[in-house]
């Protein structure tokens, strides 16, 4: 579901939330919630909790906090339902603090690897060995709407940690990447079951998915985290739906998995918020740098580099250094995945070269 800035403070987002067990107002406040989540992750904070709404209000008494902002107002503006599914559209005010990093509007680029299958011999209930590709589709789809910080690119291939070491790092960093997101189900077993003799019988059903986080340039894991859940399973149907249909994901399991492949947005949103945007040069031609970064990447004529240079020692090209080279630049040309970048008037662009590193600022005018 999308979510836009209007003016200062003001944004519009959508949210769903399936109906279970005909509950149409419990559906409706987690479709709020759900748009409240959208709208405070792109404006740089993050949802605490949520307060009642009253015809479509947010009750002024109940004025609701996020993590390094607040909520001024709130107001429903649409609300459908349709299979089973409440869709609502909320416009609301949320005052940011000021100076905080999260106001960083850089998009830094993500490249979401294929997740692995590793508990296969669990994916024969219900015939699930594609989950692992079903799964990142589902991924990719929350980073898009929970991780604005993230420019996202699919690896349609799997690639674990003990892969991500030079050259293949040095070339991903080349080529504009400067995350890579890993992940592993581990677990996808059966456990007792749940459901009474007179009941159809179901089982709980256990998932559990490793996570990582890694930094091209830097070479290092930044964040990785084990997330697991569990909910019940039809383990004496004939035939439970793919893992590719919304029949999956509507299944209380696809539902549970689904709800930790969102957290796992959210929190991917919190580790890169704050992180710098970099990439290397990729030419120097007439004086001016061209980068692997672009309009899609947040980037604005007028934005500033500050230029590194890269050394790297003679016998083992993975082991670097960089030098600040005290040389500011400001990018002059933009398109939608280059930038081109001059010194300022009478400078030249001596001793820079192909790879150095460039971390980009905002304008100080804006």
């Amino acid at each position: 579901m999308l979510c836009q800035p209007l003016s200062a403070g003001w944004y519009e987002a959508t949210g769903q939330a399936i109906i279970e067990q005909r509950n149409v107002e419990r559906a409706r406040q987690a479709a709020i919630e759900d748009a409240v989540k959208r709208a405070a992750l792109f404006a740089g904070a993050s949802l605490s909790s949520t307060q009642q709404v009253i015809n479509g209000v947010l009750q002024q008494e109940q004025l609701g906090f996020v993590a390094n902002g607040e909520i001024n107002q709130l107001q429903v503006l649409t609300e459908t339902q349709e299979n089973n599914l409440i869709t609502i559209t909320v416009r609301l005010n949320i005052e940011a603090e000021a100076g905080n990093c999260y106001s960083n509007s850089y998009r830094k680029p993500l490249l979401l690897s294929e997740i692995a299958l590793r508990a296969r011999q669990d994916a024969i209930y219900g015939d699930l060995f594609r989950i692992g590709n079903d799964a990142t589709t589902q991924l990719e789809r929350h980073l898009r709407d929970y991780s604005p910080t993230a420019a996202v690119s699919v690896l349609e291939q799997q690639v674990t940690i003990a892969d991500l070491k030079y050259p293949l790092t040095e070339q991903l960093f080349n080529q504009g990447y400067q995350y890579v997101l890993t992940a592993t189900i581990n677990d996808m077993s059966l456990g007792h079951t749940t459901s009474h003799f007179w009941q159809k019988q179901q089982k709980e059903r256990y998932f559990a998915i490793d996570v990582t986080l890694f930094d091209v340039f830097e070479q290092v894991s930044i964040f990785q985290q084990e997330y697991r859940s569990s909910a019940t399973w039809p383990f004496q149907d004939g035939k439970t739906p793919a893992s590719h249909s919304q029949a999956f994901w509507n299944m209380a399991y696809g539902q549970k998995v689904d709800q930790l492949l969102q957290l796992i947005a959210e929190d991917t949103q919190r580790q890169l918020a704050c992180k710098p945007l970099m990439s290397s040069v990729l030419q120097v031609q007439a004086n001016e740098v061209k980068l692997n970064l672009g309009h899609k990447h947040g980037l604005s004529v007028g934005d500033q580099l500050e230029l590194f240079q890269v050394q790297r020692h003679p016998s083992s090209p993975g082991i670097k250094r960089v030098i600040n080279s005290q040389l500011k630049l400001t990018i002059s040309t933009l398109s939608e995945q280059y930038a081109w970048a001059t010194p300022p008037a009478g400078e030249l662009l001596q001793h820079i070269q192909r790879g150095d590193l460039l971390s980009v600022r905002k304008s100080n005018t804006e």
